[in-house]
């Protein structure tokens, strides 16, 4: 399926309710949207299949669709890759994972607890403007989730979970895709050593 294709979609998706919800340039879906959102492209393996790659060196993302209201991403997950804790911007989201199982330890950005549950072929996540979340491929199977925010992402937020509760690393730009997090990671693993 072509890019505009996959865009006529997407955007489909979301007219009936952004209809109903009467939105405004300014306004977010809320994330039980997004929810439907993720679970219907990954309900359609043939809009985006073909877009799957796997890299043992980097999770492979592409963004699907993307509009001022929000934005759809297809994340490729190889053995053992991960996130770092992070957050998004002030943009709420959903993901749902089309194939594999995910790790995910969460939490909030108003809370010191961080809370660990795995998510399955057909699960669905959504969550707010303060979640935090890091997401891993703990499992032997490769992992494809479909990722959606509203916002489009702007920024993450990165931290690092030390015995003494959560600290921020640094704030970065992701206008363009998925942020190089290697030098990030390097910082975290420092500021764990005794």
């Amino acid at each position: 399926m072509s890019a505009p294709s996959r865009a006529h979609t997407a955007a489909a998706l979301v007219s009936a309710e952004a209809d109903v919800l009467a939105l405004s340039p300014g306004r977010q879906l809320p994330p039980h949207i997004l929810s439907r959102i993720t679970a219907a492209v990954a309900s359609a393996p043939d809009s985006w299949a073909d877009l799957v790659r796997f890299d043992p060196t980097s999770r492979y993302s592409t963004r699907l669709y993307r509009c001022d209201l929000f934005e759809i991403w297809l994340i490729c997950w190889d053995f053992g890759q991960d996130t770092l804790l992070h957050d998004h911007g002030g943009s709420v989201g959903a993901f749902t994972v089309a194939s594999g199982t995910l790790q995910e330890d969460f939490g909030s950005t108003t809370s010191a607890i961080l809370r660990s549950r795995r998510w399955h072929t057909g699960d669905i996540a959504s969550f707010g403007r303060t979640y935090v979340h890091n997401l891993v491929n703990a499992s032997l199977e490769r992992v494809v989730s479909i990722h959606a925010y509203s916002k489009p992402l702007t920024t993450m937020n990165f931290y690092c979970w030390l015995p003494s509760g959560m600290r921020h690393l640094r704030t970065v730009r992701c206008e363009l895709g998925e942020p190089d997090t290697s030098e990030l990671e390097r910082t975290a693993s420092a500021l764990r050593k005794p």
